[in-house]
């Protein structure tokens, strides 16, 4: 005779596999936020190619420059791989900078298209913001909570694709606008 757990009415161990593989998905992601990157790659790490710039500007804004325009937002998550680069970055700069840890912020997303390529701009509501701004929370913001950090998106054409992530503090927000009417006017 079977045992109960093979008839066809239940479906207990197919959702405790679903549980399992949700738990560790779910630590994966908090392990990924805040244990600093290993000095040594694993071979299912990706090789260290994507050049992240991670500075204070003259104004002493804090800036993260990735060197292409982020992913479009879909079901397979290109977003995701940006996040093993952006965490390296930030984590050797925040090791050899004092950095803030703002209550609150305003994130801007500069999004540089090539001027050479005449490429049409993404619309914001297409590009995967996710991976990044968890990043920048977690390492930049004493709360990540959403009502904490708001994101202000704009693009425009300039010498390659790029993305530059503005960290402001709320106060500084203003003078950004003014600063750099350019790129979003």
């Amino acid at each position: 005779m079977e045992p109960d757990y093979f008839n066809k009415g239940s479906h207990w161990l197919l959702d405790a596999i679903c549980e399992v593989e949700d738990a560790a998905l779910q630590l994966r992601k908090y392990a990924a936020s805040v244990l600093p990157p290993e000095s040594k790659y694993s071979r299912f790490d990706p090789p260290p190619a994507v050049a992240v710039d991670v500075r204070f500007t003259p104004e002493g804004w804090l800036t993260v420059t990735l060197p292409e325009i982020l992913p479009k937002r879909g079901k397979d998550d290109r977003g995701r791989f940006l996040g093993y680069y952006l965490a390296n970055a930030v984590y050797t700069f925040r090791e050899k900078n004092e950095t803030p840890k703002f209550q609150s912020c305003v994130l801007v997303y500069e999004f540089i298209y090539d001027k050479n390529r005449g490429r049409r701009f993404i619309d914001h509501d297409n590009l995967e913001l996710k991976h990044c701004q968890d990043i920048l929370e977690a390492h930049f913001l004493t709360n990540d909570t959403s009502a904490l950090c708001n994101a202000f998106l704009c693009s425009h054409r300039g010498e390659k694709d790029s993305t530059r992530i503005w960290i402001l503090e709320p106060k500084q927000f203003q003078s950004w606008l003014e600063t750099y009417s350019e790129y979003w006017m």
